[in-house]
């Protein structure tokens, strides 16, 4: 995404490719996607604004593309407040968190878990509708 040091494509070239794989998979019968940021290495514990604004525009064009389809967002690494936003703004069902309940070390950094701050946040936005579907430990 913009902002990151790989990053080759305009936004607007993003979001049709998202939106073009959600359309492949959906009409392959799947029920459900995740939309990951996966490609924005190196990753950092804090990413831009510029990386929420563009995981809510890239979400909602899958939203829009995929209604049917339950669909969930990742902001990597471990932004799990801005998930929680993106999901809310988007219109999605639930987002992964990453170190929830667990604090670890990561290529990133120290990353501390976060369920008490993430659930009073999702409160506090009024998004008690998304779903938090949580690693316990770090997947890799």
């Amino acid at each position: 995404l913009a902002g990151t040091p790989r990053n080759s494509l305009p936004l607007t070239q993003i979001i049709d490719k998202a939106c073009q794989e959600a359309e492949a998979y959906r009409d392959a019968g799947v029920d459900g996607l995740i939309v990951e940021n996966m490609h924005d290495l190196p990753y950092t514990v804090h990413p831009g604004p510029e990386v929420t604004a563009a995981m809510t525009m890239i979400s909602a064009a899958v939203r829009r593309s995929c209604p049917n389809l339950v669909l969930g967002v990742q902001v990597l690494c471990a932004a799990n407040q801005e998930a929680v936003a993106v999901a809310l703004a988007a219109g999605l069902d639930f987002i992964r968190a990453e170190g929830f309940v667990f604090s670890h070390v990561a290529d990133e950094g120290i990353i501390n878990a976060c369920a008490g701050n993430l659930l009073r946040y999702r409160k506090q936005v009024g998004a008690e509708n998304i779903q938090i579907f949580a690693d316990i430990k770090k997947k890799h």
